[in-house]
């Protein structure tokens, strides 16, 4: 039996179950390309993440090898500094320059900043010299005929320690502080007189002495037993009576032997201080013991200042033409800058 012609058209007419009922031949295939556009940037994201990380390993390593490349170089520079000055110790060297390998194929430093501790000066040992140094010029060729550098500019400080001054005038057992005026200094001990134990006391400038050394000058140098008198050594010095021991003399005995009236304060020199010492009875009421005022006639100014006097000069091994400039007192010690320019390092190098 054959269909008939109308089952066969209703037939053709029907639609598939899947299709929509708005299906198009143009329709949008987003549904299709939308799963594959993700992972293209999916892959993309990662692709650009392992560069970026690649890229930040490489320059970690490249940024390591410089800065091992950097403390190698300052542990060779502080031991070369160390030998050159003949120091007890190693100075500390950093070198303040990046990226540094490349600067130093190119032969030049930006900066390099070093501290030195504890430079022979002569009688005394400077505490610490600090230096920087902008744009290092290396001479010879790297990396085996090195001959040294040539430092283009330097500039820096010295610092002279309250505590190694006080050292250097131990003898007299005296500390070192600051003054009240610019660039002076104090200085403060004892000292024995006669069997009585005296202070000293003393005022110091200090100066530049030539381009490598300072000095402290003494001055106004005093010996002082509280309560009972003061003593100027030297010429235009003499003996002041202290008010407490002025007020328990006779006035009459004292101007009638010494022939000055009896005041506090008053410097006696001269025949007037050798009658104390012969009329004794004088100095009985105030306790004073007539073999302390002999004694201090003894005492001689120029003495007493070289004992507390001294000068501090750097090594003259320093190369070129390093100076010492501007002097200052602060809290803990004396500070002078620093110059210089075109400074040699090396023996072969001018």
């Amino acid at each position: 039996m054959e269909p008939s012609a109308d089952s066969t058209a209703r037939i053709h007419g029907a639609r598939a179950p899947h299709e929509g009922p708005d299906r198009t031949d143009d329709a949008p295939a987003s549904s299709v390309e939308e799963p594959g556009g993700a992972t293209t940037r999916r892959w993309t994201f990662r692709r650009v993440a392992k560069i970026t990380a690649a890229v930040v390993v490489v320059l970690a390593f490249l940024l390591l090898g410089d800065r091992w490349a950097v403390l190698y170089a300052e542990k060779v520079a502080a031991q070369k500094v160390q030998e050159e000055l003949g120091l007890h110790a190693e100075p500390e060297v950093h070198v303040d320059s990046f990226p540094f390998v490349a600067q130093l194929a190119a032969g030049r430093l930006d900066r390099v900043e070093a501290t030195v501790p504890h430079v022979p000066a002569g009688r005394v040992s400077v505490a610490k010299v600090e230096g920087t140094v902008d744009d290092l010029r290396i001479v010879g060729n790297l990396p085996n005929s090195v001959k040294g550098a040539v430092l283009s500019e330097l500039r820096g400080e010295v610092f002279l320690d309250f505590d190694d001054l006080n050292r250097e005038v131990g003898a007299s057992q005296v500390q070192l502080t600051p003054g009240r005026q610019k660039n002076t200094v104090r200085a403060h001990g004892e000292m024995p007189v006669a069997g009585t134990q005296a202070e000293i006391r003393a005022r110091a400038h200090m100066e530049r002495t030539g381009d490598h050394g300072v000095a402290m000058a003494v001055a106004d140098t005093r010996i002082v037993v509280p309560g009972l008198l003061t003593y100027t050594p030297g010429e235009g010095g003499g003996l002041q009576l202290a008010a407490p021991a002025a007020d328990k003399m006779d006035d009459s005995d004292f101007e009638q032997a010494t022939g000055e009236p009896l005041s506090p304060g008053q410097l006696m020199k001269g025949s007037a201080l050798d009658a104390l010492t012969e009329h004794p009875e004088l100095l009985k009421p105030a306790g004073i013991d007539p073999s302390l005022i002999r004694g201090l006639q003894k005492v001689q100014e120029p003495k007493v200042a070289k004992e507390l006097q001294f000068s501090a000069r750097l090594p003259d091994s320093m190369p070129g033409d390093i100076r010492l400039r501007d002097i200052s007192v602060e809290k803990d010690g004396v500070r002078a800058e620093l110059t210089g320019s075109d400074v040699p390092l090396g023996d072969d190098v001018e």
